[in-house]
């Protein structure tokens, strides 16, 4: 029996053999047929202005260029033959709605212009637990809505409560696959298909608030300065993640909460929009988080590090409280459930066994469960989901801890934790806390209780884990699944927390990577034979690489070299002709990158001069943006630039950076 997978390939050659290469546009006219299929259209009809019906509202017509497009008559497609294949993979999938925002919209290969890709699902609903949003009575936004992936898992009981959800997306194209996705799970959300900053700007938005927001927004796309300045009420960047996290916080309502996924530039960036923004966060508003998600989350449509942002807007009817007391947790998360790469198949569910996000989520969304203790400086909570432990948090009340040192079970003690705090005006003090449940315990000698504990020589190394050094109000220390017995050095520092007072301004720097150490993983030693095998070997096999080499190619000095004209034979091809005004941009920039060989002489050669991506990017941008990325690849690809590694003599570091074409790169057949 063919797999779903399998089917929908069946589904994809049939568009491919009409000649129809676009996978949006198949993806569309698969969302128009399952929704004949689950009669929630009206199937080929002559009739365009009743063609679609909305559930619940059988007097609702949309127009049809708000409801997926048919496949185009003219094609020689059988409909019939696709829909059986796709009834067939419904079955599989357990429902259409499945089908579509699990299987068909992750067919999408990469990203699309425009930042356009679906959100993993999987971050959905880690965003939506985050935000603790009530699926049944709290109004939810997504200001960037996409396929509608934020949007689908509601259940409203109280609809005279007007519009409790909408999704808004400046793309026709992707608001008629949010508007089947929403259909296909039996929910009518409004979608509005224009700039959110117009439509939130427009009289209708101006005094609408929403108790949950969720967005995804595109990262590095330009927008309309004066636009989002007439909106938000300031200057902020030309950035689209900037004006729309700026636009999120305006609309949330009081005692509302806002998870955004954001790049890394937003975070540091020096642009006075950007630290208006953190000020914001930080000083009007009370940041919850911000979480560092693993480095492949969003692949295969984006390789850029995205963090996640939780903040919620302060109720003015509560109690005021004091705003630098108010803690900010940053956290640095290393496993999502899937492998890494562009090869991950979001198509199936994560390994949550090999995921920080059930840890994190358990931290923010359930009642901490603290172990039997006296102890009135730290307080300890055991995460677990079910039976299984995921880790601890450990969070200083009087004071702030300056350390925690992991320490493993072994015949005389079980693991625990070795924590110090420094209580105002006071020496340092370090208190021992089993991991099993026993009670915490203060420790007058550290030293002389592991020495102890653990019969160490002189000689012998502190078998404990340094897990951080820095003073902070709370530590959450994960614990692996192989080590659930707590018998193994397989704990890892996840995430701590600051007071809010402590993030400086102006810059407002809310990097995680600031806050949360970064842990050196241990390394086995080999024994001095292994090693020099090892190393024997290597310098084998890079001589015979040398070799190879010069027997090839002849290697002319560079200095000595005049730089050819790499454009002329691919420029007569009208290659780089189709580079679209954004890439020709790019492309200028390098081809400055070049200097005379001897300056004093007009008539000398011309050579090529290093460069890295970061040198390529404007002045007002913080990070390179996806444009430049794949623009240098292209270029690459082209035989127009090659990649060069450096070494910094000083510090051994090595630098990826690239260099126009010279002669010395020019293959030698005579």
């Amino acid at each position: 029996m063919m797999s779903i997978g399998e089917k929908l390939n069946q589904v994809w050659s049939e568009f491919r053999k009409a000649g129809i290469t676009d996978d949006l546009s198949v993806i569309e006219y698969i969302a128009r047929l399952l929704l004949e299929e689950s009669h929630l259209i009206v199937a080929s009809s002559n009739d365009s202005k009743a063609q679609s019906l909305v559930p619940g509202d059988p007097e609702k017509f949309p127009s049809e260029k708000e409801i997926p497009k048919r496949p185009p008559r003219d094609l020689s497609i059988d409909i019939e033959a696709l829909k059986q294949y796709l009834r067939q993979a419904a079955e599989q999938a357990r429902g259409v709605a499945k089908l579509f925002d699990r299987h068909v919209l992750f067919r999408l290969p990469s990203m699309l212009p425009g930042g356009r890709y679906p959100t993993p699902r999987h971050i959905v609903k880690f965003m939506q637990r985050l935000a603790q949003v009530d699926l049944k009575n709290h109004s939810v936004a997504d200001l960037a809505c996409g396929s509608g992936g934020f949007l689908i898992d509601r259940e409203i009981t109280n609809p005279s409560t007007g519009e409790v959800t909408i999704g808004i997306d400046i793309s026709p194209e992707w608001k008629r696959l949010a508007w089947a996705n929403t259909r296909l799970h039996h929910f009518t959300p409004r979608l509005i298909n224009g700039n959110a900053l117009q439509v939130c700007g427009s009289e209708e938005f101006a005094k609408k608030a929403f108790d949950r927001i969720l967005i995804n927004p595109p990262f590095g796309e330009k927008i309309d300065e004066k636009l989002a300045e007439n909106t938000l009420g300031y200057k902020v960047s030309r950035r689209s993640e900037t004006a729309l996290t700026a636009l999120a916080l305006k609309k949330l309502a009081p005692g509302g909460k806002a998870a955004i996924l954001v790049p890394s530039g937003l975070l540091f960036s020096n642009n006075t929009g950007e630290r208006e923004l953190r000020r914001q966060l930080v000083v009007d508003y009370k940041l919850e988080t911000v979480i560092s998600l693993p480095k492949d989350t969003l692949q295969p449509y984006s390789p850029l590090q995205t963090h996640l942002m939780l903040v919620s807007k302060p109720d003015n009817s509560a109690q005021p409280s004091k705003s630098g007391e108010n803690l900010i947790w940053f956290w640095q998360l290393e496993q999502d459930g899937y492998p890494s790469g562009r090869g991950r198949d979001l198509t199936q569910d994560p390994d949550e066994s090999a995921s920080d996000l059930p840890f994190v989520t358990r931290v923010f969304t359930n009642p901490n469960s603290p172990l039997p203790q006296q102890n009135p400086r730290i307080a300890i909570s055991r995460i677990a989901e079910g039976t299984s432990l995921l880790g601890f948090v450990c969070q200083a009340t009087s004071t702030e801890l300056t350390s925690v040192t992991f320490y493993p079970h072994n015949e005389t003690t079980s693991a625990f934790l070795l924590t110090e705090t420094a209580p105002l005006g006071e020496q340092r003090i370090c208190d021992r806390i089993p991991l099993d449940g026993s009670e915490p315990s203060q420790v007058e000698n550290p030293q002389q209780l592991i020495k102890d504990l653990y019969k160490l020589t002189k000689k012998d190394p502190d078998p404990g884990k340094r897990l951080f050094s820095q003073p902070v109000k709370a530590a959450a220390i994960s614990v692996l699944p192989e080590s659930q017995a707590l018998g193994s050095n397989r704990v890892r520092l996840l995430g701590v927390a600051v007071r809010c007072d402590t993030i400086q301004a102006p810059t407002y720097d809310l990097r995680p990577e600031r806050y949360v150490e970064k842990q050196e993983e241990p390394r086995s030693t080999d024994s001095p034979a292994e090693l020099l095998s090892q190393i024997y070997q290597n310098q084998r096999k890079l001589s015979g690489h040398i070799e190879s080499l010069f027997g090839r190619l002849e290697l002319p000095a560079i200095a000595n070299q005049q730089l050819p004209s790499p454009l002329a034979n691919i420029a007569s091809l009208g290659i780089l002709e189709k580079l679209n005004p954004e890439q020709k941009t790019i492309w200028e920039r390098i081809q400055a990158k070049i200097e005379k060989i001897d300056s004093r002489d007009q008539d000398n050669p011309q050579t090529a001069v290093h460069f890295t991506l970061e040198e390529l990017i404007q002045e007002d941008d913080s990070e390179i943006s996806e444009m430049t990325r794949s623009t240098v690849d292209l270029l690459e690809r082209l035989g127009v630039i090659v990649p060069v590694t450096i070494t910094t003599p000083s510090t051994d570091e090595s630098i990826q950076c690239y260099r126009r074409v010279t002669e010395r790169d020019l293959w030698q057949f005579d």
